[in-house]
């Protein structure tokens, strides 16, 4: 009886304890939401792996196969944000990834790839098809085994849905993850639905909970009313929904006083959207805190910018080649450095060049104080010598003067102050006031209508978004902005389509012996680009026309030169003339004001 009683007792208690014991909080209930996520994604993967085995036809191939996409875009935001590396081999591009410090080049794999096979003109290669399903099963697993060992906070969560909506309007709606199938509107819809989950979780302490709720339903409904990928009004959906759910968020993560991710990354961790004027960071690309910009040292920068003594026969400034009033390019094919020959590449626009993880055509240089080294010292360019300024400059009074105020506890004008001052100097040179800044801010009538419809083809049919990534609109990836592209492009060395030569340089290939390197330029902001003429790394092309007649034609591969390696699609286009003009509208939109 006494036996009967305790086991009696020990129920009651555990009923007790179970009723008494506090609920899950948010961010454990979304882990433990994320973890079923993953058992149903790994489902998924394993019964498209049976259709895959049993040669089922390629329509039933592709419905399977969407259908596991969306089931991915559902723990997109937590398995980007907390695997990042694996997630790559989930969804990431399929290129080869090449890892230059360790001399490896890794094979791509994932649902991209997989596209590329279940949506080929022929049946898919079956052998192939299978391998890749089985890697990607891996990989996934992966996940659910690393997600074991995460700790996660609501500052992170917080952290990753913004990362999440600023990827679903940089990469997601552009086509970036979803060449082949064009499935971008229902992908984002999944996304809000998931979104709308979290903000579920949060209730509780979200004071505009019903506000971002209705916010984001009415962007879900405008998905809906989308026709195609080609025809969707992109503009619209980031100006009038996403920008007010970010800002309503952003606010909302405030008043529930849940701190933000300040990690001093390129993009500013407190970035109320993609637009802000103040949401990229450039000094945190300086390793040194000891270096970071002062306006002092921008005036001293300023100087020392448009000075000649700082080339070999004090005839050559930098300002030669980076002139103000054509965006700091210089409007010749070629430049014109030491001894006045032309070297043999197009001078860039040094503004937005700080807003970049590697500098120069051929990503050499980790940083801007060692590209302004690299500059004058080059025999061809400026044939100087940082030590020999250094010590002109030191016997100038007046220089002097800016060198102190500019860095107050130096002892001596050295070399490395003079790289920083420079390229503090360029790192003042990312206004973000053109039209198309003030339209996403809200300003509905910055954009004409022939802009707004430019703006749309550049992120949807012309596919200009998949490599100059908005809003820098050069080739760092978001949403964190961490790495800087290169894309093989198959430039010509003129713009003649009829009989097309590729043009010699081997761009990143000649640093870094890669083959998928060869001929690889990294891809160059298109901000101010009216300004910033002739275009392409050689020059060769006059006019944003004859630019957008290129990719039009599917790069060099397109036009039938032999590029193995070209990154950029080979396909047509099919843009028409009155297509093109809209894009390029756009483009010179992006002129600073």
């Amino acid at each position: 009886m006494r036996k009967k009683s305790g086991r009696i007792a020990a129920i009651l208690l555990s009923v007790i304890l179970c009723f008494c014991s506090p609920g899950k909080t948010p961010s454990e209930k979304l882990y433990a939401n994320f973890d079923n996520d993953l058992d149903i994604l790994i489902s998924a993967n394993d019964n498209f792996l049976e259709f895959v085995k049993q040669k089922q036809d390629s329509l039933t191939l592709r419905r399977e196969f969407l259908k596991l996409r969306l089931l991915f875009k559902k723990t997109e935001a937590f398995s980007e944000y907390f695997t990042p590396s694996t997630v790559k081999l989930v969804n990431g591009a399929p290129l080869d990834e090449i890892e230059d410090e360790e001399n490896a080049v890794f094979e791509p794999g994932g649902l991209q790839v997989i596209e590329e096979l279940v949506y080929a003109a022929e049946p898919a290669d079956q052998e192939e098809l299978v391998r890749q399903v089985r890697k990607m099963q891996v990989n996934v697993k992966r996940i659910k085994s690393l997600w074991k060992d995460i700790r996660i906070t609501d500052s992170h969560i917080f952290d990753a849905w913004r990362l999440e909506m600023y990827r679903m309007i940089t990469l997601g709606i552009s086509g970036f993850d979803t060449p082949a199938s064009g499935n971008t509107l229902d992908e984002a819809g999944v996304v809000l639905a998931s979104f709308s989950e979290f903000l579920d979780v949060y209730k509780a302490i979200l004071p505009g909970y019903a506000r971002l709720t209705s916010q984001t339903k009415a962007a879900a409904d405008f998905l809906k009313k989308g026709k195609s990928f080609d025809d969707f009004d992109r503009a619209a959906f980031i100006k009038d929904y996403i920008n007010p759910i970010c800002r309503e968020f952003h606010q909302n993560q405030k008043l529930a006083a849940i701190p933000f991710i300040r990690d001093y990354k390129l993009l500013n961790g407190e970035a109320v959207t993609l637009f802000d004027v103040d949401a990229f960071d450039a000094e945190s690309l300086v390793s040194n805190p000891a270096f970071k910009s002062t306006a002092d040292r921008v005036a001293l920068g300023r100087k020392l910018f448009f000075d000649p003594r700082l080339s070999g026969d004090g005839k050559t400034s930098c300002g030669s080649c980076h002139q103000p009033e054509l965006a700091y390019s210089d409007g010749l094919k070629t430049s014109k450095g030491f001894a006045r020959d032309h070297v043999s590449r197009n001078a860039p626009t040094l503004a937005y060049a700080a807003l970049q993880q590697a500098l120069f055509y051929d990503l050499r240089s980790p940083s801007l104080e060692d590209q302004a080294a690299d500059v004058i010292h080059n025999k061809d360019e400026m044939h100087g010598s940082l030590a020999d300024i250094a010590r002109l400059l030191g016997s100038d009074e007046n220089y002097r003067q800016y060198f102190r105020k500019a860095f107050p506890k130096m002892d001596s004008i050295r070399a490395v102050y003079v790289q920083n001052a420079l390229a503090s100097f360029v790192r003042s040179l990312s206004p973000f006031n053109s039209a198309f800044d003030k339209y996403m801010r809200g300003d509905a009538r910055a954009l004409t209508d022939n802009q707004v419809k430019g703006f749309n083809l550049f992120m949807g049919k012309a596919r200009c978004g998949t490599c100059h990534f908005m809003p820098l609109f050069n080739g760092t990836v978001p949403p964190d902005y961490q790495r800087t592209e290169s894309e093989v492009l198959g430039v010509t060395v003129r713009a003649d389509w009829e009989h097309p030569v590729l043009d010699p340089d081997a761009g990143r290939g000649a640093h870094n012996r890669f083959p998928q390197w060869k001929n690889s330029f990294k891809t160059s902001t298109i901000r101010n680009i009216a300004k910033t003429g002739p275009y392409m790394h050689n020059g060769a092309y006059a006019s944003l026309s004859e630019v957008m007649d290129f990719y039009n034609q599917g790069g060099g591969a397109g036009l039938g030169l032999d590029v193995p390696n070209q990154t950029l699609a080979p396909d047509k286009l099919d843009l028409s003339e009155i297509e093109i003009g809209y894009v390029v509208d756009f483009m010179e939109s992006l002129t600073d004001q």
